[in-house]
């Protein structure tokens, strides 16, 4: 199976890395207008790199990981040289399979909402078919995917929408988070690595515990809190400042702004 890459950043390095593992019967061809992203990728999956899109072999499948801004122009320069029977998957938050299939003039649209913990071979991928995909397409594609993270397959488009602000934004609200302890933790005199990886090492062993425990978050969280305790007063804090309903505005905010960009 041949696999285009257009568009060779970080996410993407991620996946296709990812899916070239012990996976010989892939062959990648990736494409960048700058041409480093994409050598720099090719070499990493043993694959071939491009500068010129007129260049590139037809593929069987496209990945389509530009920047949505660039959309319009990648779009362009591969105007009649995709296959209309070939298979696209775009990573690109909030642009829908029909803007996809109009963009490239193709049937066959897969949508995906990686998140940046796959760089480390974890997280979450959040997929959608449209009805055009056939099953064998499908299968290989979410087999590919499963080699980067767990892979969670919706029948309706505008699930994708609605998991993005959870899975696909979820990395940036921990990583305020980590920000938040580490410097405050600096500012009590704690050293500046020690207290990054104090935090770190919180942060990872708690997102374990939760992923292997059998008990929910309210019943973990639970399990650290002492009526009266440290822990009790800095959560009584978070209470009474309405920490539920400013993170529920948030992703309520982050839901109807993927929902704005689908349109």
């Amino acid at each position: 199976m041949k696999l285009a890459v257009l568009g060779c950043g970080n996410m993407a390095q991620a996946l296709v890395v990812g899916m070239a593992k012990g996976d010989k019967s892939l062959e990648i061809f990736t494409y960048t207008p700058s041409f480093n992203r994409a050598n720099d990728l090719a070499l990493l999956v043993k694959g071939k790199a491009f500068q010129n899109c007129e260049d590139m072999p037809p593929a069987d499948i496209y990945l389509v990981a530009c920047k949505p801004q660039q959309l319009d122009v990648l779009a362009s320069s591969f105007s009649g040289l995709m296959d209309s029977e070939a298979t696209v998957i775009s990573i690109l938050a909030g642009t829908t399979v029909d803007t996809i299939k109009n963009k490239f003039k193709v049937k066959k649209v897969i949508r995906v909402m990686p998140n940046t913990p796959c760089l480390v071979g974890a997280g979450v991928n959040a997929v959608y078919f449209c009805p055009e995909v056939d099953g064998q397409i499908a299968f290989k594609v979410q087999a590919l995917l499963e080699k980067t993270s767990s892979v969670y397959v919706f029948d309706e488009e505008n699930q994708i929408d609605a998991v993005t602000p959870f899975s696909g934004s979820g990395p940036a609200y921990l990583f305020e988070l980590a920000r938040i302890m580490a410097d405050k933790l600096k500012g009590l005199g704690i050293d500046p690595h020690d207290s990054e990886m104090i935090v770190k090492e919180t942060l990872y062993g708690s997102a374990k515990l939760l992923r292997e425990s059998n008990d929910s978050a309210e019943v973990l969280r639970n399990n650290v809190t002492s009526k009266g305790g440290v822990t009790f007063e800095a959560l009584k804090v978070l209470e009474s400042n309405d920490l539920s309903g400013i993170f529920g505005k948030a992703l309520d905010q982050a839901h109807n702004r993927a929902k704005e960009l689908s349109k």
